[in-house]
């Protein structure tokens, strides 16, 4: 096995759409006055990585069997359908360790509700995992039908933020509240992005995507607002101490990704504009930690 094509294949690069929700989650309930538990956060994150790499893996073997047409060129940015199952013998030692990676992260959640003894974590835990696993899985799946970009949101944002502020003890509520808005948009840009280098084979096998379904020039305009969404939210948040360092990134990345993003659909490669989303939700998640502790 070739390490960093399983790497790519797991779609390592976007673990921290997870890690940073479960960050920015603990530094608001320490900012609000919760006491900072490191066996804890390392239960938040084994248990989110996992989880997302199970579904990552997941999707990669569903989708790599759904073809019809050859799969869209990818990258370590861009989604590939057969890059996990032409990585194996056998197809289904990718939906083997797509499994075990999401039993590793259910395992770790269960663990930390144990620990905790806190039965509303264990509400966001399920939740979480559903989404996770109904994304390309069936008998759901979700991203086919139009509604992906939701559960993204809901999953990255809420979900993975305010259960790490929960898992804490609930502290910080308020704060966990705003950010979780502010990585879910972010978090679903990201998915939102991705679904353009594939809309070709997404359109031959029936996948309804805002790409599929708008257009390309009706899903690039409603593409280039997702990242811009947060800044409403951050506005009001700043009244009550939420920072404003964290809105000029965002807008700056907003310019970055606006500028990167192809003006016409002939464009072959998107990997500048989703590099720039994924940059935006890493960044800006940090710069909002920094504002928790520091008021920037």
């Amino acid at each position: 096995m070739r390490v960093t094509e399983w790497i790519r294949a797991s779609q390592a690069i976007l673990f921290e759409a997870s890690i940073l929700p479960a960050i920015v989650g603990t530094a608001a309930s320490i900012h609000g006055g919760a006491p900072f538990q490191a066996v804890s956060l390392g239960l938040i994150l084994l248990s989110l990585v996992g989880i997302q790499a199970g579904a990552n893996l997941l999707k990669g073997y569903f989708e790599g069997r759904d073809r019809s047409s050859p799969s869209s060129p990818g990258s370590w940015f861009a989604f590939d359908s057969a890059a996990a199952v032409n990585l194996a013998r056998d197809p289904r030692t990718v939906l083997r360790l797509g499994r075990l990676s999401f039993a590793i992260g259910i395992g770790a959640g269960l663990l930390l509700v144990l620990i905790t003894r806190n039965l509303a974590l264990l509400l966001f835990g399920i939740a979480g995992a559903g989404l996770a696993w109904s994304y390309s899985s069936p008998p759901l799946q979700l991203s086919y039908r139009g509604v992906g970009e939701v559960s993204t949101f809901l999953a990255f944002g809420p979900i993975m933020t305010v259960g790490a502020t929960v898992a804490f003890g609930g502290a910080g509520i308020r704060d966990s509240l705003f950010a979780s808005v502010v990585l879910g948009f972010l978090a679903s840009a990201i998915s939102f992005a991705r679904y353009f280098p594939n809309r070709v084979e997404d359109s031959d096998k029936g996948k309804r995507t805002p790409v599929t379904i708008l257009g390309f020039r009706g899903a690039r305009r409603l593409f280039l607002v997702l990242p811009l969404l947060p800044v409403p939210f951050g506005i009001v948040w700043s009244f009550f101490g939420g920072g404003v360092l964290w809105i000029l990134l965002t807008l700056a990345f907003w310019i970055a990704i606006v500028r990167a993003f192809p003006k016409e659909e002939t464009a072959s490669r998107f990997d500048r504009a989703i590099a720039w989303t994924v940059a935006a939700h890493a960044l800006v998640g940090l710069a909002i930690v920094a504002a928790l502790f520091f008021g920037l």
